[in-house]
């Protein structure tokens, strides 16, 4: 064992010597280096999947899928290389069992829908869903609010941009929902804005029509009438939308208050087994009832 562990050592220090001389100069460093992160961003661009890219966006996670995958993948490969030096300094043989760890960090780590991290991002995405049509609630709060003073109103341009900057995940939409009405005129930027949501989204398609007749109206007067019979109409999505909320956090409390139940199930059973065995383990294999 010890004789292993110096030959593993003596290879380590000769590959770490023959590094040293070849980068021993500064000029071979940097280009060295510049080498290393040329590579590493090829390799990244070759493992980036655009599915997976789309999934962490859609989760509301800034991480780039080349990353996760590079991740992936070393995880496994630094695990098996460990167990290997492992059993050659132990003098042990490699056995294939070993390679079931790697693949169980693969199969968890996978992006598929009914896996773990799958689910993980199918339920952020939920969740981020349930946020960004919140915003868009209190969006459309404030803008009725804005039409509705009495001392005038922000014009829509402005009101956006001022308002973009309360809130997260719509914010970049507010943003550029500014700059669209400012230059290609405030209908074609809602319809724009509001063609971001998905097509069967519950209630784009109200907030749609409120802003196109509000500020289709050049009469101050009859558009604050006009949001005032639309008030039925935001107060019903927004109870809609209270109601979704907390109907997914319920599911998520129910799950996480089933999981003792389980876990305490699965011990009896486990402690049920284990006093069968000691019983028949007793018995020496002779039945009771004989």
């Amino acid at each position: 064992m010890m004789d292993r562990l110096l030959l593993l050592l003596a290879v380590c220090g000769v590959v770490y010597l023959a590094l040293l001389v070849f980068v021993s100069s500064s000029s071979k460093q940097e280009r060295y280096a510049l080498r290393l992160g040329v590579k590493w961003k090829a390799l990244g661009e070759k493992v980036q999947n655009e599915r997976l890219q789309q999934l962490l966006q859609s989760a509301g996670l800034s991480i780039s899928a080349g990353k996760i995958t590079l991740f992936r993948y070393s995880a496994a490969l630094i695990y098996v290389a460990v167990q290997a030096v492992s059993e050659f300094i132990r003098e042990l043989p490699f056995s294939t069992t070993d390679l079931l760890i790697p693949m169980l960090i693969l199969i968890i780590s996978s992006p598929k829908r009914y896996l773990p991290f799958g689910w993980l991002l199918s339920w952020l995405h939920q969740k981020t869903l349930i946020q960004k049509d919140g915003e868009l609630i209190s969006f459309i709060r404030l803008y009725e609010n804005n039409r509705l003073r009495k001392r005038g109103y922000v014009q829509f341009g402005s009101f956006c941009a001022g308002t973009a900057s309360h809130f997260h995940y719509i914010r970049q939409d507010l943003y550029e929902l500014s700059e669209r009405a400012v230059d290609e005129g405030t209908e074609r930027a809602i319809e724009w804005f509001c063609g971001n949501f998905p097509a069967g989204h519950v209630f784009i398609n109200d907030i749609r029509s409120i802003l196109l007749a509000t500020e289709g109206m050049d009469d101050d007067t009859e558009a604050a009438n006009y949001l005032r019979e639309q008030g039925k109409i935001i107060t019903k999505i927004s109870s809609d939308q209270y109601l979704k909320k907390w109907s997914f956090i319920g599911d998520v409390s129910t799950i996480i208050n089933v999981i003792p139940s389980i876990a305490t199930f699965l011990m009896i059973v486990s402690l049920a087994m284990q006093y069968i065995m000691l019983i028949k383990g007793n018995f020496n294999g002779v039945g009771m009832f004989q």
